[in-house]
């Protein structure tokens, strides 16, 4: 298993590079014959700087950023841009993180309810709910959460000016997650209760409830979490358009307002930044899938792997 992981680490500046080569690419596309300048770095001298090739700019783009951790020079500023885009990145993840414990604290009982309840009015509302609320767009759903609770109850400011105005767009990105989730554990409950050794048990007079909590919740956290880097994907792509939103200083409003203004060199520093975060959380992902899963870490063995090279 850890043979496995290392391999996933390495991987990750390999993936991260074939990103920024296929962003570079779409720049220069529509940036049209003068590509030569694409990426302005704070140590250019007007007038002065070589016209580079477009492969002599990610060559340089990909040394800067990996070996001295320079993201260029800010467009709309013309300060480094590597301050800002951590101060945005410190922003959004902790948005997401916080939307992902929401997420997962929401969308697992109400999987387990309606399971445990299935054909019953509880799963068909849930059911209805959870299909309702994953087909709705982001955009739709703060739209109606500033109608009701900032405009009509007066709840919460628009402008996000303490903690608790945060709560509404945390709840837009925290209630599409939890509609997938329970989704998926409804349906991996649903299964795990089905199983034999579920009903086995039922019948040497277990109570139901011991039965769910302490022998079929386990198999249903399994197919719960094996959509953990889905969810954090989704949770990351829905926040560029509820920071634009809600006007809110993270990658999703810096990215937005770097394609509006055509700002390639910010424009190259969120994607790459968006990249390595998509990367780290897919790791993360197969590592709690196999935490949850003890069965797997024999198949990720790198002793398991060469055994099996050497037995064919």
């Amino acid at each position: 298993m850890l043979g496995y992981f290392c391999k996933r680490i390495l991987l990750i500046i390999p993936t991260v590079m074939a990103v920024i080569l296929l962003v570079f690419v779409l720049m220069a596309s529509l940036m049209g014959t003068d590509t030569s300048r694409m990426i302005r770095y704070e140590d250019d001298v007007p007038g002065e700087a070589p016209r580079l090739s477009f492969l002599q700019q990610y060559g340089k783009y990909c040394f800067r950023v990996f070996v001295r951790g320079d993201f260029g020079e800010n467009d709309s500023y013309n300060s480094p841009l590597g301050e800002d885009l951590m101060e945005r990145t410190a922003m959004t993840l902790r948005m997401t993180g916080i939307s992902v414990i929401a997420t997962y604290l929401l969308g697992l009982p109400l999987g387990i309810l309606a399971a445990c309840r299935r054909g019953r009015w509880q799963d068909r509302l849930i059911t209805s709910l959870t299909t309702f609320f994953s087909a709705l767009p982001s955009f739709c759903l703060a739209l109606g959460f500033v109608l009701l609770f900032s405009l009509r109850l007066r709840w919460v400011n628009v402008t996000l000016q303490n903690d608790a105005d945060y709560l509404i767009p945390l709840a837009t990105l925290a209630i599409a997650g939890a509609a997938n989730v329970a989704k998926v554990t409804r349906a991996g409950m649903a299964e795990a209760l089905d199983r034999p050794f579920i009903l086995s048990l039922r019948s040497l007079g277990l109570s139901r409830r011991s039965v769910i909590f302490r022998h079929a919740l386990k198999s249903a956290l399994i197919p719960a979490f094996s959509v953990f880097g889905t969810v954090c994907a989704n949770l990351i792509c829905g926040s560029i358009v509820v920071e634009r939103f809600f006007n809110i200083r993270g990658l999703g409003s810096c990215i937005i307002g770097a394609v509006g203004s055509r700002a390639t060199t910010t424009l190259m520093g969120c994607m790459t930044i968006v990249a390595l975060i998509m990367c780290v959380l897919s790791v993360a992902a197969d590592l709690l899938f196999v935490i949850i899963d003890p069965s797997l870490r024999k198949s990720l063995t790198f002793g398991s792997t060469l055994r099996r090279r050497g037995e064919r």
